[in-house]
């Protein structure tokens, strides 16, 4: 017979461990409690009788112990007896013992046989004792648990005395309640067919909700034994010990079950223990959790293993407290890790359902324990109703995973015959699918890598022209992707046809086709260039044609780059990486490949992926240029201006990155930390100045298009204890117009905030004077431009002139940019009121040299 490897049996009996503990506990705390207890005993059967009329106990209390009160026969005095009623209330947490005075009237003729009965609440021993009309003392049975404890916060069974009052008496008992928790006397006397008239309803409904309980205890071993899962092992050991604990608490096990053996009874304090023990490893095993969790899971288990093993030995400060902290505490922290996961795991949710339902129980028990609730058999079962409630959800959880996961082998097993046949007709279409583009349709990249190297080969001269669709991710966006890819397969096919009838001998075919793909956006052609000159204007006026085709009417906006073989590449790779370079270098619909376009394009992403790094360096820093009046050249504000030294490449020009990065939408982090670092600059630059001037920061279109740009604005400010009207905001014409409603929302919103606006490079751009005259502005910047040769130009000077009454009229105040000559600032001193900037009052330094 063949041998299983270590592992492998350690894998297959494990799953019996929960189970074999379960017994392991309970058989060492039986052998340790094998004798009958003192003091049980079996009362004698009962005589039925005729129900009394009325029988109304009056009772009253007393702090002192029963010994006590019996020497000093206080039961005689009417002084330190406070008076009970019977509504079940507690007295609270008392640190005394209490005896309890009962007063029964028997007004029959004949002899009546009663059930004295207390409802214990918590772990108490009561004392009890009967006293005679001339004072003599009988002593009844010591009632409580057999195995006693300091403190005790899960309700006993009920406590029930059987007497007989003679005919025509009056009866007294005293009753010691001894407990050092909530004191609680819930005392009733009845006959015996009245007490069977009231419990049986409780009896119908708890035999009905254990008979559930065993139901999901066979059906969970049914689980165990076809599926050896860990997680139903655990679970199994858990619906075990909430059996034994509540035929414990109800007393069913004692009456019913184990009356010879009343030691039974005492598993109830290793159970609860193990309960939280078999808690514990079901949630490790059915959350699936990490080896973190898993491991703290089993750390918190040995200090709950040690007390069910060491509180039936009776070891001082091991007792039920101890059991009930620990089997609390348990629940609570699968709980919190239940809480935690409930987002991405849902058997997280499951437990944490479960586990609401036991603490709730548990809350019920303690909260009737403590006099908070009334006592009825609702409240006293409350642990049993909320541990047995989670109980049985869990089962059905595991056995809804079970049909869950036969459903989805069956649906798996579906699934792979579908698999089978998609493979089969993936196999036929093999050959297709891996040389052809999956939405064109087109020969894909290899193939046209493949076509070209063996061109080179041969050594003939090409071209290699890439067509590049800048409105393809707009139109896919705008009309969803299949309609955009049914429309480029459209016009690819027109473009193709095209080709095939301009150039029929210098068209290279790719597996039989004019074009191949390289993505959805981009697509390459190939041209021999032996056969003569191209005509590329006539194909850049067909790229420039609009597109039409049913409803549709727009242009791709085609770029075409080009890259010659062998000049500009010996691969065919090599040859369509630099055709894509040059449709992007520049905005005309063709462009041949250069060299230094590429090396700037790789600068530019190369800087861009570096940006943060710079500013975390200090790579990045601002330099700040001075605004002066014209009048008396006082400084009225420092524009930021940003700078990058980089260590590798030196001193980088704002041109050669800061668009780019506005393409890439990089560009708002660096207006942000723009913003905050001339803030924290602005002292010092006050100081520079000698009184309080504002600074100015560029932003950009990216800027005004975020929604929240004002609130980040404000935020920086608010930290460093800056008002707005301290930061002039500076934004382009061209940015403004690109979007003017957008731009004219924020801008609002940022004039509202306090922040000053100013429109720079006033004259490169194409606004309106309507639509100038919308926008909230404060300051006006007149580009450099217009001071060209402007004191001896008396055009420019006229347009000047023009440019300065329009800001007039709009109520701005004006900067003139570029100011770096003599003669340029002398003549503008006809404007007094004007602001100049420009390196004749000074270039922009960093604050260090300022």
């Amino acid at each position: 017979m063949a041998e299983f490897p270590p592992m492998s049996l350690r894998l297959r009996y494990r799953v019996w461990l929960p189970l074999l503990l379960f017994f392991a506990i309970g058989a060492y705390c039986l052998s340790l409690n094998l004798a009958p207890a003192e003091g049980f005993e079996h009362a004698s059967p009962l005589m039925s009788q005729p129900p009394p009329k009325s029988l109304q106990p009056n009772i009253r209390f007393r702090t002192e112990s029963l010994e006590r009160t019996l020497r000093h026969r206080s039961w005689m005095d009417d002084q330190g007896w406070l008076p009970m009623e019977i509504h079940g209330a507690g007295l609270g947490y008392l640190d005394t013992p209490v005896t309890f005075q009962v007063e029964l009237t028997n007004a029959s003729v004949h002899s009546l046989s009663l059930l004295l009965r207390i409802q214990a609440p918590s772990l108490d021993q009561v004392r009890a004792v009967a006293l005679g009309d001339a004072g003599e003392i009988e002593r009844l049975p010591t009632l409580g648990d057999t195995f006693p404890f300091a403190e005790r916060m899960v309700a006993l069974p009920e406590l029930i005395w059987p007497v007989t009052l003679s005919p025509s008496s009056d009866s007294t008992f005293l009753f010691e309640v001894v407990n050092a928790g909530p004191t609680l006397f819930p005392f009733a006397a009845t006959p015996p067919e009245q007490l069977l008239s009231q419990i049986g309803g409780e009896i119908v409904w708890k035999a009905g909700l254990y008979g559930l309980l065993l139901f999901a205890l066979i059906f969970d071993l049914a689980l165990l034994l076809t599926l050896r899962s860990m997680a139903a092992a655990w679970l199994t050991c858990l619906l075990g010990t909430v059996l034994v604990v509540q035929l414990c608490l109800d007393g069913f096990g004692l009456w019913l079950l184990w009356p010879q053996w009343p030691a039974m009874n005492n598993l109830l304090t290793p159970m609860l223990p193990l309960g939280a023990i078999a808690l514990l490893g079901f949630s490790r095993h059915f959350l699936g959790l990490g080896r973190r969790a898993r491991r703290v899971f089993c750390l918190a288990s040995m200090p709950l293993l040690a007390v069910a093993v060491l509180a039936p030995l009776h070891v001082p400060g091991v007792g039920q407290v101890t059991a009930l902290v620990g089997a609390s505490a348990a629940p609570l922290l699968v709980l919190g890790v239940a809480l935690f996961h409930t987002r991405e795991n849902p058997q997280a949710r499951y437990l944490a359902l479960a586990l609401v339902l036991l603490l709730s129980g548990s809350a019920i028990a303690m909260l009737r324990t403590i006099g908070w609730v009334p006592v009825n058999a609702v409240t006293t079962s409350g642990y049993y109703l909320g541990t047995a409630a989670a109980a049985v959800f869990l089962t059905l959880v595991v056995g809804y995973r079970l049909l869950e996961e036969r459903r989805q082998r069956v649906s798996a097993t579906q699934k792979v015959a579908e698999e089978r046949q998609l493979r089969t007709r993936l196999e036929q279409d093999y050959d297709r699918l891996m040389a052809s583009h999956p939405v064109s349709r087109r020969p894909n990249r290899p193939i046209m890598e493949q076509t070209l190297d063996q061109l080179i080969q041969s050594g003939q001269s090409f071209v290699v022209g890439l067509l590049r669709l800048e409105r393809y991710g707009e139109i896919e966006r705008a009309l969803g992707y299949q309609e955009a890819e049914n429309l480029l397969r459209v016009y690819l096919t027109r473009f193709c046809r095209y080709l095939e009838g301009q150039f029929p001998e210098q068209l290279v075919l790719f597996q039989g086709h004019a074009l191949g793909t390289v993505d959805t956006a981009n697509h390459v052609i190939a041209l021999r260039t032996d056969y003569g000159s191209l005509p590329w204007n006539v194909i850049r006026q067909w790229l420039e044609q609009p597109f039409s085709e049913d409803h549709y009417a727009f242009s791709w906006r085609s770029k075409l780059g080009l890259a010659y073989a062998p000049e500009h590449g010996s691969g065919g790779s090599q040859l369509i990486s630099r055709a894509g370079f040059a449709s992007v270098a520049t905005d005309t619909a063709i462009n041949v490949y250069d060299p230094r376009s590429e090396e700037e394009q790789n600068l530019q992403h190369f800087l861009i992926l570096d940006l943060d790094r710079a500013l975390r360096t200090g790579s990045i820093y601002l330099a700040y240029q001075p605004k002066v009046c014209l009048r008396d050249s006082r400084v009225i504000a420092y524009e930021a201006l940003i700078r990058w030294n980089h260590p590798d490449y030196g001193p980088i020009r704002p041109d050669q990155w800061i668009p780019f990065a506005e393409h890439v939408g990089a560009i708002h982090g660096v207006t942000l930390w723009a913003i905050e670092r001339a803030v924290q600059d602005l002292s010092a630059l006050e100081r520079q100045a000698g009184r309080p001037v504002p600074v100015a920061v560029n932003i950009s279109a990216r800027d005004l298009a975020r929604a929240d740009f004002h609130t980040e604005a404000l935020g920086i400010l608010a930290r460093h204890n800056v008002t707005p009207n301290n930061m002039i905001l500076e934004i382009t014409e061209t940015a403004v117009m690109r979007n003017t409603d957008q731009a004219r929302q924020m801008l609002e919103k940022l004039n509202r905030a306090g922040f000053r606006i100013a429109l720079d490079d006033f004259g490169t751009g194409y606004s309106s004077l309507s639509a100038l005259a919308s926008f909230n502005l404060d300051e006006l910047k007149i580009d450099r431009n217009f001071l060209t040769d402007i004191p001896s130009n008396d055009i420019r000077q006229r347009i000047f002139h023009t440019a300065v009454e329009l800001g007039d009229a709009l109520n701005l105040r004006i900067v003139v940019e570029g100011v770096e000559t003599e003669a340029v600032a002398n003549w503008l001193q006809r404007y007094p009121g004007l602001c100049g900037q420009g390196y004749y009052w000074g270039r922009p330094e960093p604050l260090s040299t300022l």
